[in-house]
């Protein structure tokens, strides 16, 4: 059973919070659904930016409708497709592609995007449009986007005695620094981490930038019908992760120890733990929370640098279309550089569009915080996070294979071959 089919029942009792700077209006109404996948209070944000359009658009009046995370906000959308009313237009997470496309839900762009000027859709950055299409056609446009990011502690690297301005370049750099930012106290126990790198708990989305970065191709984005989990470059890539944890020991091994996705941002602003992967949607939340020096850099390389995009996009499902020119009129706007930067600033996200970095608020954002750039730069070596048919059922194969491996039930090749039997059998169906 899919990950947001178990969230059904949930969501049928949550009431949906339509803020009341939504108006009546005569003209065409819309809902628009927006999940909050990062820490902090984003909610105001969002809402006041929707209102803003609402003042500006006469003839449109869009209920922004929060849908909880990512996984909800799936289920959400498919509760209202399958019953005949889904919304209008929705932020989801990028690698529902196919299951969405599989649910016959969203319209394809192309003939929205053609009406655009040109070179509109060049402006977006390509790594963000990887995962925007399937045969040919491009089914959404980048919104809250992101990449793995690797955050570091400059008070505690001076404390090791490491440069505080040289941050690990590649994974035989990460360990050395990671062994002398772990610290024990007389009795053993770890008080400072040297490196979190969470297994989440609803994708194995950090996992894919290591193989990323072994130069992995596991899975085929343009049928989504195969995944090779268990390669040679997917096996070393689990096994110099695993081992941080289990071998060398400085990193938690896993949930057991907190080490959930929204924990790892809250240990290194504790400073519980010295260097962190995570979003750079949590760059906002860091910034605004950590009480030390701190700066961002690439996920340190293997055999080269990389990191998997992610974060959600802009679909448009089929309604009428006088719905759907009304919510293709709300996304341009949402996504025009000038309001695509108000979320990038107030969230951490990244950049979607190369002009979005030459607004004066963004301008002024990146003299404020230079760190921000660093996310912008990784995308140009950047991989697609997993894009395939049943991603849900899928990844939770991998993600399981992974914490099998993690506790010893399996070598890291057994669990990965019993992974990719599995996930061979699941997409057969396709």
């Amino acid at each position: 059973m899919r990950k947001w089919t178990a969230c059904l029942v949930v969501l049928l009792i949550v009431g949906m919070l339509i803020p009341g700077g939504a108006r009546a209006q005569t003209g065409i109404t819309i809902t628009y659904d927006f999940p909050i996948g990062v820490s902090g209070p984003l909610y105001d944000l969002m809402t006041g930016i929707v209102n803003d359009f609402n003042r500006t658009h006469t003839g449109i009046t869009v209920q922004p409708i929060f849908s909880g995370n990512y996984v909800q906000a799936m289920a959400k959308a498919m509760t209202g497709v399958m019953a005949g009313s889904p919304p209008d237009v929705a932020v989801l997470d990028t690698p529902e592609l196919y299951s969405l496309l599989d649910q016959n839900a969203i319209i394809p762009l192309d003939d929205l995007i053609a009406k655009q000027p040109q070179g509109w859709l060049d402006d977006f950055y390509a790594a963000l449009l990887l995962n925007a299409r399937s045969n040919g056609h491009i089914y959404s446009i980048p919104y809250q986007r992101s990449t793995v990011i690797f955050f570091y502690n400059k008070d505690l690297f001076q404390k090791a005695g490491l440069n505080p301005n040289t941050p690990p370049k590649n994974w035989t750099e990460l360990l050395a620094d990671a062994q002398k930012l772990t610290v024990r106290d007389a009795s053993g126990q770890v008080t400072q981490w040297g490196v979190e790198a969470p297994i989440v708990d609803t994708s194995p989305w950090v996992i894919q930038g290591f193989f990323i970065e072994q130069k992995a191709k596991y899975f085929d984005a343009v049928s989504g019908k195969w995944v090779k989990f268990n390669s040679p470059e997917t096996v070393s890539a689990l096994q110099f992760y695993l081992d941080l944890q289990n071998k060398y020991k400085v990193a938690p091994t896993g949930p057991s120890s907190g080490t959930f996705w929204g924990q790892v941002p809250q240990d290194f602003i504790q400073q519980k733990a010295a260097m962190i992967y995570t979003t750079t949607g949590n760059m906002t939340f860091i910034r605004t929370n950590a009480q030390f020096n701190w700066n961002a850099a690439f996920m340190p390389a293997g055999k080269q640098w990389g990191s998997p995009t992610g974060g959600g996009s802009m679909y448009i499902f089929k309604t009428t279309p006088e719905r759907q020119q009304a919510a293709w009129t709300f996304v341009t706007w949402m996504t025009d550089p000038v309001q695509a930067a108000r979320w990038s600033i107030g969230t951490g996200y990244v950049p979607i569009r190369k002009t979005e970095l030459s607004t004066p608020a963004f301008a002024a954002y990146m003299q404020q915080l230079p760190q921000a750039l660093t996310a912008t730069l990784q995308l140009r070596v950047a991989g697609e996070q997993m894009t395939i048919h049943d991603v849900d059922r899928v990844g939770t194969i991998l993600l399981t294979a992974v914490q099998e491996a993690q506790s010893g039930k399996r070598t890291v090749q057994a669990a990965l071959d019993e992974a990719q039997r599995e996930a061979t059998q699941d997409l057969a169906k396709y």
